[in-house]
């Protein structure tokens, strides 16, 4: 996985709709405000080969985010094993 960095230091930030440009998610509920995003992001490279990198809008504190990626980890297990039992 690619971490946007280089050998020194962080890659300028830009705009998400100018960095994934035809991409779309979906909106936050009414009445929620984005803090911060960690995006994983399937990419095709220039010699055609797909690989995942991920991007950040700022450096995350790291056990909040281990955390959530821990809960979506779970969930997704559970999801797929839910769909092989009843498949």
């Amino acid at each position: 996985m690619d971490d946007g960095q280089t050998g020194s230091g962080a890659v300028e930030r830009r705009p998400l709709a100018e960095v994934l440009p035809g991409l779309a998610v979906h909106p936050l509920d009414e009445g929620e405000a984005a803090e911060e995003a960690f995006i994983v992001i399937k990419v095709r490279g220039k010699d055609g080969a797909t690989y995942w990198s991920y991007r950040t809008t700022h450096r995350p504190n790291r056990e909040e985010l281990l955390g959530a990626l821990t809960v979506q980890a779970d969930l997704l297990r559970r999801d797929m094993v839910n769909d092989w039992e009843h498949s």
